[in-house]
C-alpha cells in the first residue's frame, strides 16, 4: 500500500478530526464536510471525496477511489465510524450544498421529522421512486447526523437537496403551480387526488403531524387502513404515499 499512508494511533490528529465531523454538527458545517462510512456509499459520494481512511482488507477497494489514502487499524475505523463492526473503509466527504427547487417536478418536504432513522430512509426512498427533491423545513434533526447518512446509503450525493422556511415553501407552491399535499389523518386517500404535472408532498413530525401553517395551504392525503392500527411510522406511510403520488 505505497499508496497509503498509515496511521497506527487513536490520538492522531487527522482521527480526532474525523471523530469530531462525526459528532460535533456545528463543526461538521464549518469544515463544510462530513463523515460516511462503508463503500457503497462512498461510490455514491465519490465526487466530493475528500480522504479515504481504510483497513487493509479495503486497499483495492480505496486505490479505485479518488482521495488522500490513510490505511488504519480495526481499532481507529472503530472510533471514528462509531460502529462496534465497521464496514472497513470511511471517507471524509464535501458536505452536499443545499439548492433551489428549479426544474423539479416532484418534492418531499419534511416538516419537523426527528428521528434520524426515518429521515434517512425517506430521503433513500426519494430518490428511489424518482423523486427530484427533498426540502427541509425548520426543526428536524440535522439532515448530516451520521444515523441520517447511515440510513440514507448515499441518497443526499443523488437528489437535490433545498432548506427553507413554510413561508418559503408556499411562495414557491403558488408561484410555480405546484400540487401541494400533506399527510395527515384526516386526508383523502391518494388514489383518488387528480394529480397535475408538479407537486409537493410534506411528511411531519412523528409525534404531531404536520404544522398548522402547512395544512392551511395543503390537501390533506391519508393512507386507509382496514386493521387494527391508528397510524403508521412516517418513514413507512411516507414510502407509501411516495409510491402511490409518483403515478404520472
Amino acid at each position: 500500500m505505497s499508496d497509503s499512508h498509515i496511521i497506527t494511533s487513536l490520538q492522531h490528529p487527522l482521527v480526532k478530526h474525523m471523530v469530531k465531523l462525526r459528532t460535533d454538527k456545528d463543526y461538521r458545517n464549518g469544515q463544510k464536510a462530513l463523515v460516511l462510512e462503508g463503500l457503497k456509499p462512498i461510490q455514491e459520494a465519490s465526487k466530493g471525496i475528500i480522504k479515504i481512511l481504510h483497513t487493509e482488507e479495503y486497499s483495492s477497494y480505496a486505490l479505485e477511489l479518488s482521495g488522500e489514502k490513510w490505511l488504519v487499524t480495526e481499532p481507529i475505523l472503530q472510533k471514528i465510524s462509531g460502529m462496534t463492526t465497521p464496514e472497513g473503509i470511511v471517507a471524509e466527504i464535501r458536505m452536499p450544498d443545499y439548492g433551489d427547487l428549479k426544474d423539479v417536478r416532484q418534492v418531499l418536504a419534511l416538516d419537523r421529522v426527528s428521528d434520524p432513522g426515518n429521515m434517512g430512509t425517506l430521503l433513500r426512498t426519494a430518490l428511489a421512486l424518482g423523486w427530484d427533491a427533498v426540502f427541509f423545513l425548520p426543526g428536524g434533526c440535522d439532515p448530516f447526523n451520521e444515523k441520517v447518512l447511515r440510513a440514507a446509503r448515499g441518497a443526499h450525493f443523488k437528489i437535490a437537496l433545498a432548506r427553507g422556511t413554510t413561508e418559503d415553501l408556499r411562495l414557491w407552491v403558488e408561484s410555480n403551480h405546484v400540487q401541494p399535499l400533506a399527510a395527515d389523518l384526516h386526508g383523502i386517500a391518494p388514489e383518488k387526488i387528480p394529480l397535475e404535472t408538479k407537486r409537493v408532498l410534506v411528511l411531519g413530525n412523528e409525534a404531531q403531524g404536520i404544522s398548522k401553517a402547512v395544512k392551511e395551504f395543503c390537501t390533506p392525503v391519508t393512507i386507509l387502513m382496514p386493521g387494527e392500527m391508528e397510524s403508521l411510522n412516517v418513514a413507512v406511510a411516507g414510502g407509501i404515499l411516495l409510491y402511490m403520488l409518483s403515478r404520472k
